[in-house]
């Protein structure tokens, strides 16, 4: 039950009888299917719920809409909060988005919202090139550099769990067990980037919303993560960019 005395901030989800650590997320995704359904997977796995982790995909879903939706989502939900005292507002609002080929207009349009999503403390995990590098990363660790999703994607294929990979394709069952692996890798990829200057093609951020996920969970829901190293970018920016350019091979 929710003790009136403690007010809406400081009440939240029941499951079970054991209250969760009360962190609220809305996760707003470029892709229709792909991203959502990894999200949805994790979510269930984390037995968190679907107020505590709230995914959207809006229909326009370049860096700079992506990011003005999730503002609007954000301020919509803190309005609904002040005026339900059984709302909460989301505590932590994240931007999930693809870098695609190297010369996309969409890497402009990801410099161009960084400043906003700084401003608004919106959170950015962007992959490059593709949130299925992400993927990638649970089977295998490697830096070098894809031209675009395809090319991920067709080695991604390499690998049985994904053989028949598509966008709509359901999670495979046995990812979930790789979440602490992919996380790892993640984070070795971010530190090359770091030591070589390099422009993080490739690179994913997602390994940084999802310890946020899992930090929200209770104890015994919880992966096994490696301790975290770094967290930034080598130019101190936001989550999900870095400046240089040099060749990598792996």
């Amino acid at each position: 039950m929710r003790s009136f005395n403690c007010g809406p901030q400081t009440y939240r989800r029941e499951r079970g009888g054991q209250l969760s650590t009360g962190k609220a997320f809305l996760i707003v995704t470029e892709g229709e299917k792909t991203e959502p359904n990894y999200f949805y997977a994790l979510r269930k796995h984390l037995q968190l719920s679907n107020t505590e982790v709230v995914v959207k995909h809006p229909e326009a879903t370049d860096p700079v809409s992506l990011t003005n939706e999730a503002i609007k989502l954000r301020d919509q939900r803190a309005h609904e909060a002040r005026r339900n005292p059984w709302s909460v507002k989301y505590d932590e609002v994240w931007v999930v988005c693809d870098l695609e080929q190297t010369h996309d207009q969409r890497r402009r349009l990801a410099k161009q919202a960084a400043p906003k999503q700084k401003t608004q403390g919106i959170l950015a995990a962007e992959s490059d090139p593709s949130f299925e590098y992400w993927f990638l990363l649970h089977e295998e660790f490697t830096t070098s550099p894809f031209p675009d999703a395809g090319s991920v994607v067709k080695r991604l294929k390499r690998h049985p769990a994904w053989s028949n990979y598509a966008k709509n394709m359901p999670i495979p069952p046995t990812l979930m067990a790789k979440v602490p692996s992919a996380v790892a890798n993640a984070e070795q990829c971010r530190r090359y980037h770091i030591a070589s200057g390099g422009d993080r093609n490739p690179s994913t951020d997602v390994d940084l919303l999802v310890r946020s996920l899992n930090a929200a969970t209770r104890s015994h829901f919880q992966f096994k993560l490696p301790s975290a190293k770094t967290s930034k970018p080598a130019d101190g920016g936001s989550v999900g960019r870095g400046v240089g350019r040099t060749p990598r091979q792996r």
